[in-house]
């Protein structure tokens, strides 16, 4: 991960100036570019106070063992221990309009996460000051409707557009490869799977077109993940199609996309199609949703790791034979909201494959995404939990209302959500450490998580949030593989967040 700290600070404390003069004065640039038509300058505080148990830190690069460079493995589980931490990020923004067509947008800070670790605050790897985003668009690009952007990509394809992308979101994902393998996952899944939150710099180019009711976008992106030679970079394509429903309901949409992932390193090019619908009905206040995808591709050839050779292995698969992708998902939900009240509840389904085979073969049965999904706060949440996010089975019931909190009108926004979790496939434990018998279980577990959101201004609010993971097997026995903590592994985790957000 290439990061950008002495360079610019120099940009980060200019634009901290900046802000305080952009309250009400436009921003003035030299006489050479005085056709610049508009600056802004905008910016976003979030401190997290979060309090996990030992189950939890165990496997999310807990401080008494923390990650090694590369942040693979995570944090130890024989060592693990409850912890209370303060994490989260300072960003300043610029947005530049050159003139009625060309904008550019600059954002520095810090990350939340980065190179397989959560950053503390208080820690010097969470200070660093890094480039964010960056990227310029030109609108009516050689035809009206058609837009050009270069730069560090914000493209996703969420069908529900509330920033929970179920499979395509790479600004605030992994490597597409994370979850690749040919065998069913086991002792090390868990630590694989929470041992790499990180949120990529995905660069390159992208063009959008809108008529009316139809909108496409193509997606170019050939340093999703920098590796240095182009043939080590991680590559993105794809292109998809939205079309406006709001004939049915304003914001209705029904789109579908087709991408191709390539690792030429590990001749890997995995296809990925799919697509699904929102559509918001009786006034907006019954909303309906579903996405489903499959993949096909070559998912990678094994090497032996000798001279020349780039050292890559897939689990299960023996040297110079290629994986074929199999991996499929779907989610499908509904939502209500109460006419004329602030209460609402809502059920969704998320399915995503995973493998069963105990021996080698020549298949990925996971599916492999840049999902940022993160419902659940222990099991889903890349920032705060586990993120399992491959051979996955959850049904989530959820449900809130917003009430009036002071001089405010529906501020205080308190939810709920429970989520009934399993795998697939069986995860497969073999004895080690103090698991003296082998386990076949799906029993990821069931969470309870209890939300609270004051809105003191819109700029301003402060947020709670509890969550419970019981009965989990596969955390207890991930535990138990670990060694030393056998005795106080448990089946439940517990979690605690109370923060602030604060935009300017």
């Amino acid at each position: 991960m290439r990061k950008f700290t002495i360079a610019v600070i120099p940009a980060f404390v200019l634009a901290l100036a900046l802000s305080a003069a952009a309250q009400e004065k436009p921003i003035t640039t030299n006489k050479e570019n005085k056709d610049t038509l508009r600056a802004s300058v905008s910016g976003v505080v979030s401190l997290d106070y979060v309090w996990r148990s030992q189950e939890i830190t165990g496997f999310t690069n807990n401080l008494a063992s923390p990650a090694p460079v590369g942040g693979i493995p995570p944090g130890n589980p024989n060592v693990s221990q409850a912890e209370n931490t303060f994490e989260g990020f300072l960003a300043i923004r610029m947005d530049i309009d050159l003139n009625d067509k060309v904008a550019a947008v600059v954002e520095f800070g810090t990350k939340r996460v980065d190179g397989g670790a959560i950053l503390n605050w208080g820690n010097a790897t969470a200070n660093g000051i890094q480039l964010r985003e960056a990227h310029v668009t030109i609108s009516d690009f050689l035809t009206q409707g058609l837009k050009l952007g270069v730069g560090i990509a914000d493209w996703t394809f969420d069908v529900r557009g509330k920033g929970n992308s179920f499979a395509f979101d790479p600004h605030h994902s992994q490597s597409f490869a994370k979850n690749r393998s040919t065998v069913q996952d086991g002792n090390g899944s868990l630590a694989a799977r929470a041992g790499q939150p990180e949120e990529l710099e995905p660069v390159g180019f992208w063009l959008n077109w809108t008529n009316q009711q139809i909108t496409l976008d193509l997606v170019m992106l050939p340093a999703t993940l920098e590796g240095g030679a182009p043939t080590n970079d991680e590559a993105l394509y794809a292109v998809d199609f939205w079309y406006n429903l709001d004939s049915i309901g304003k914001g209705s949409k029904v789109g579908a996309i087709l991408s191709v992932v390539s690792l030429p390193a590990t001749s890997t090019s995995i296809f990925t199609i799919g697509g699904g619908a929102d559509l918001k009905m009786m006034d907006g206040n019954l909303e309906l949703f579903g996405e489903m995808y499959f993949q096909f591709g070559d998912a990678g050839t094994a090497d032996g790791g000798g001279a020349g050779s780039v050292g890559f292995a897939i689990p299960g698969l023996a040297v110079n034979d290629t994986a074929k992708a199999h991996g499929f998902a779907f989610q499908f939900g509904a939502q209500y909201t109460i006419p004329n009240n602030p209460i609402w509840f809502g059920l969704t389904f998320d399915y995503v494959s995973g493998d069963k085979d105990t021996g080698p073969d020549k298949k990925v049965n996971n599916f492999l995404s840049y999902e940022n999904m993160n419902d659940l706060m222990i099991i889903e949440d890349m920032y705060l939990g586990l993120d399992w996010d491959a051979n996955y089975f959850a049904v989530k019931l959820n449900g809130g209302v917003a009430l009036s909190l002071g001089a405010g009108k529906e501020n205080l926004r308190l939810s709920a959500i429970v989520g009934l979790t399993r795998t697939v496939k069986d995860v497969a434990f073999t004895p080690a450490g103090s698991l003296t018998t082998a386990d076949n279980t799906k029993k990821l577990g069931d969470e309870i998580d209890v939300k609270a959101e004051w809105v003191l201004t819109k700029q301003a609010s402060l947020n709670f949030g509890v969550g419970f993971l019981l009965a989990s097997d596969i955390l207890n026995d991930s535990m138990q593989v670990g060694g030393a903590t056998a005795k106080k592994a448990d089946k439940t985790g517990i979690e605690y967040v109370l923060g602030a957000m604060l935009k300017f």
